[in-house]
């Protein structure tokens, strides 16, 4: 007895919405306020006329460390653009938190909405 061979069904298509986007780009924008800050913490330290118990360091340290938040919440959001990587792309929305804090956690909440459209 011959079998019929039956067409494969294709799987449907990921119904794709602008959600990604708009978050990628709230998150960039968190991190991009971030190094912001840290460039300004930078330029406080060496702009500091008089020496206060380590405070110079202090605001080295915390600058150099917004600096790399900063930029990973920058990556976050171009992952997030792209619809890859969607835990780098939460992380990148989380450390964007420190730079201005509503328009990377709105860009956090629409990529966890939109977690199905990530590969």
């Amino acid at each position: 007895m011959a079998t019929v061979a039956q067409p494969m069904m294709a799987a449907p298509a990921k119904k794709q919405t602008v959600m990604p986007i708009v978050g990628g780009v709230l998150i960039i924008v968190g991190g991009l306020l971030e190094i912001y800050m840290g460039y300004a913490f930078l330029w406080a330290s060496a702009a500091m006329p008089f020496d206060v118990v380590n405070l110079e360091d202090i605001l080295n340290v915390c600058g150099a460390i917004l600096l790399i938040l900063g930029i990973v919440a920058i990556i976050g959001g171009v992952f997030a653009i792209m619809r890859k990587k969607f835990g780098l792309a939460v992380l990148g929305g989380v450390l964007g938190l420190l730079g201005y804090l509503i328009l990377p956690l709105i860009g956090l909440i629409l990529v966890a909405v939109s977690k199905d459209e990530f590969d």
